[in-house]
């Protein structure tokens, strides 16, 4: 598994061009993943995995645009209007900061989302990043609807607070 662990990982780039891979990510029974997957100034991408549950609280981004597209799986996004989308593979949904939302996996397979987020930053250069790529400054802007800080293993967040359990010999995107 750790072979399969090292296509994600957090890589911080200045002025140069970076390849990355999504190939043989494992795939879960239980819980969830989140991984960096390049860094630059003012744009980071991550791969995330959830085997149901999702990002179970609404909440919004106030210093982040940010975006997801569905690989695998589905996710149903509710916004803070009450308003719902069901969004598949090979969709996404673009969410400018401060738009309030949250979503919730299809239990039927797990749920692969590329998630992309950018921002105009004060800060030169990368600065310090949070686990999954994220600029800190940028992170610690994400809220709750009820205004507290948003905290990536927090009970609220229904799966990312169950203990990893990773699905025997399934990746996604397995090399040829």
């Amino acid at each position: 598994m750790d072979d399969a662990k090292k296509t994600a990982q957090a890589v911080s780039v200045l002025g140069e061009a970076y390849i990355f891979s999504m190939r043989n990510l494992p795939l879960l029974e239980q819980g969830t993943t989140y991984d960096s997957l390049a860094t630059a100034p003012n744009l980071w991408l991550s791969i995330k995995v959830y085997a149901s549950g999702g990002e179970n609280a609404l909440h919004a981004h106030r210093a982040e645009d940010h975006a997801f597209v569905v690989l695998q799986g589905k996710a149903t996004f509710t916004f803070g209007d009450g308003s719902q989308r069901v969004v598949g593979q090979h969709e996404g949904v673009m969410l400018p900061r401060d738009v309030a939302y949250k979503f919730e996996a299809d239990a039927k397979e797990n749920l692969v989302l590329l998630r992309m987020g950018g921002a105009q930053r004060s800060i030169e250069g990368i600065g310090e990043l949070n686990p999954y790529g994220t600029p800190k400054e940028i992170a610690r802007q994400t809220v709750f609807s009820d205004g507290s800080e948003k905290i990536g293993d927090s009970p609220r967040n229904g799966e990312t607070s169950k203990t990893r359990i990773y699905a025997q010999g399934k990746v996604f995107a397995p090399h040829p």
